[in-house]
């Protein structure tokens, strides 16, 4: 999407964010045909060594989806830089497929029939591994992940009120203080990619629940459609100003956007809430809420668990977590 030397004029008049592609131009002519394995590799492998990146997953080893779920660790559930948990709902372990990838493996979730809404689980993963790297007021990073649908997933009218695709919440603390516990997600300054309502493109919402008592929706800057069976790609900006506290005195100096391209096409805006604020009431030295961690996560809002319909898919693949603009693949 954005690319490392993109000015900040050329975000906010909607220009296209990214530098030259970093795939051959043969390559991006015919999406139809995937290019060689060897070039998504070193696409990546770029991505992640632009200025500012934090933390890459590749999603290729299974180091890097532990169960830590409470049926694995116990009480140490979640304990760790990345990992899989489980919901309490009977549904497959999501797992790591290496047939159907940009590159390697990915992970696949499966959504089987007659499922409730969290049956196949979520993965998370911490911005770093020693929990330091978090952002908070005045900073600003980018989170830029690849996804693809299976067409029974996008076209299933399923019971419920829409499915997310990704949190970018709060980060767990060094230590795990000041509980001795992981932070799960529902926090209040949160940011919830989601297929709302299953219109059929990704829209925004921030806090759960927590900002002036609402699941606020952003603003949808263009309706980018979910295309089947292709890899997708999606990168939210984040640039914090002054956290508003619930108090009804509002700043207006954050800023989110999303960022959505189709396989072998350039990112275009989605989502953008400027002159924003985000809530964050738990900032104390003993609290300290910040932005860490990120859940990808097919939770569907009020899932029908008793709804009969066909068995789909989505996959995860190539997590970038930076402080400047993330290309395009």
């Amino acid at each position: 999407m954005l690319g490392a030397l993109a000015s900040c004029a050329g975000l906010l008049n909607g220009a296209p964010p990214a530098p030259a592609p970093l795939v051959s131009a043969e390559a991006r002519a015919a999406p139809a045909v995937p290019p060689d394995a060897a070039l998504r590799a070193e696409s990546f492998a770029r991505r992640c060594a632009q200025p500012g990146v934090v933390r890459c997953v590749s999603l290729d080893d299974a180091a890097q989806v532990r169960d830590l779920s409470f049926a694995a660790v116990g009480d140490r559930q979640g304990r760790g830089p990345m990992g899989l948990i489980l919901s309490s709902e009977p549904g497959p372990l999501p797992r790591l497929d290496c047939d159907v990838a940009v590159n390697g493996c990915s992970l696949r979730f499966t959504i089987p029939s007659r499922s409730g809404p969290g049956a196949p689980g979520s993965w998370f993963v911490n911005f770093s591994d020693d929990l330091a790297t978090r952002f908070g007021a005045g900073e600003e990073f980018y989170v830029q992940w690849r996804q693809r649908f299976s067409r029974a997933f996008l076209e299933t009218r399923y019971d419920g009120g829409g499915w997310k695709q990704a949190i970018i919440g709060e980060g767990d603390r060094p230590g795990y203080a000041p509980d001795g516990k992981v932070v799960w997600s529902c926090s209040q300054l949160e940011l919830v990619v989601v297929n709302r309502n299953l219109n059929g493109y990704p829209q925004m919402y921030h806090s759960c629940g927590g900002k002036d008592e609402q699941y606020e929706p952003l603003p949808v800057y263009s309706a980018r459609e979910y295309e089947p069976e292709q890899w997708m790609t999606f990168q939210v900006r984040v640039q914090i100003g002054t956290w508003y506290r619930n108090d009804r005195r509002y700043h207006r100096d954050s800023t989110v956007e999303l960022w959505v391209a189709r396989e072998g096409e350039r990112s275009r805006r989605a989502v953008l809430a400027e002159g924003y604020d985000i809530a964050n009431t738990a900032t104390d030295a003993g609290a300290d809420a910040k932005y860490g961690k990120l859940w990808l996560l097919p939770y569907h809002t009020g899932k029908d668990a008793g709804q009969e319909h066909p068995v789909a898919y989505t996959w995860y693949d190539e997590v970038i977590i930076s402080t400047q603009p993330i290309p395009d693949p």
